[in-house]
């Protein structure tokens, strides 16, 4: 794995050994436990249409493999998907190349283009009531009850921290359905299957959901016109593992209902995309992408030490660290901003506003923001 080697149980995928490894592999539709978006498919008997191959789910967990081909021999390189591909002993498995890269990036925005996404983009995104849209975005294509914390825009934050893929105010029917605690919107439903797997595979869910094919994309939906006739329990780990806003249980009795079911439920530990604070070491840094930007530099306990904008992320970041007032920073974060001035002008205002001063490597001046603290 990467290098390294790693020793599974028998009957692990290839997914399974690289967490073993430590190598965190890209995933939409694999939850542990549950499997992943092609078992869900195929228990709702979505097959080939006509010559194409079989829906396979998100996609993005592709790896290379040598050590065998297709048909099993020895010798061969190929891509598979490492969530529904048996580790076997002798396997070379390659979990980052420039092509693999590419790849999920092909995957991702197919992912992204029937789902409202311009939460991920969004200027107000760390600090957004969401009472009123700032920018006017139509009511179709806007921000979820997840906003700021759900689990795509994180997985969209490490697969494309360099915003290749376009964020877009992609618009869908934003028509929400409750019952009892769970609020379904179906607009917002990626297709991933996870719901559908806890559903059919854990003992106390009722086996009520299943993935269909509509318009030509996948969504899960109850088998028969409600959760309750089509035999739910409302166990709540549909929403438990709902990675994007398409289940949830809102409002405070919502969140202390699904704290409950939580505490029921014998779900394992997700994971999730490493934290997008990165440490500052050589390799990450080589990771940071030539575009236009911001970043931010903190030190071993989170104290943002820096905040800067370039056109050039790794030169800019490099150039930080070599000021006086970085000497201590170990982590770094980023993100691509064509306007970088503007976005560094933002994010210093709010720094400013919610610490009461600007962070001690940007010697602008206390009093820049005098006029908005």
């Amino acid at each position: 794995m990467d290098g390294a080697a790693v020793i599974v149980p028998e009957g692990g995928t290839i997914l399974e050994a690289c967490d073993r490894a430590g190598r965190y592999v890209p995933r939409l539709c694999s939850y542990p436990g549950l499997g992943c978006g092609a078992c869900a498919i195929e228990a709702s008997g979505i097959a080939a249409a006509g010559g194409d191959a079989a829906p396979d789910g998100c996609g993005l967990c592709v790896v290379r493999v040598e050590g065998e081909n297709q048909e099993g021999e020895v010798g061969g390189k190929v891509r598979v998907l490492a969530c529904c591909t048996p580790a076997r002993p002798g396997m070379v498995v390659t979990t980052d190349t420039p092509d693999l890269e590419s790849e999920r990036l092909e995957r991702l925005e197919e992912i992204l283009v029937g789902h409202p996404h311009i939460c991920l983009s969004c200027p107000d995104r760390d600090g957004c009531s969401r009472d009123e849209c700032t920018f006017a975005i139509p009511i179709q294509a806007r921000c979820c009850d997840e906003f700021g914390r759900c689990e795509l825009g994180r997985l969209v934050a490490h697969v494309d921290a360099g915003g290749r893929v376009p964020r877009r105010a992609v618009g869908a029917g934003r028509e929400a359905v409750g019952e009892g605690m769970i609020r379904r919107e179906p607009g917002l439903c990626l297709g991933c299957g996870r719901c559908v797997n806890v559903c059919r595979l854990s003992p106390r869910a009722g086996r009520s959901l299943h993935v269909v094919m509509s318009d030509g994309r996948l969504r899960a939906e109850p088998k028969q016109e409600t959760l309750k006739t089509s035999g739910c329990t409302f166990c709540g780990q549909c929403v438990l593992v709902c990675p994007a806003g398409a289940l949830t249980a809102p409002g405070e009795r919502g969140a202390r209902w699904l704290e409950r079911c939580r505490q029921r439920s014998d779900l394992e530990t997700p994971v999730l995309p490493p934290d997008e604070w990165r440490t500052v070491e050589e390799a990450e840094l080589e990771r940071v992408p030539r575009l236009s930007g911001v970043f931010l530099l903190a030190d071993e306990t989170g104290r943002v030490l820096r905040i800067g904008g370039a056109a050039d992320l790794p030169l800019g970041i490099a150039r930080a660290l070599d000021e006086p007032a970085c000497a201590t920073a170990r982590r770094f974060r980023f993100e691509a901003a064509p306007l970088f001035t503007q976005r560094e002008s933002e994010l210093l205002a709010r720094f400013a506003q919610q610490e009461g001063h600007l962070p001690p490597g940007n010697d602008l001046g206390d009093d820049l923001f005098s006029d908005d603290l």
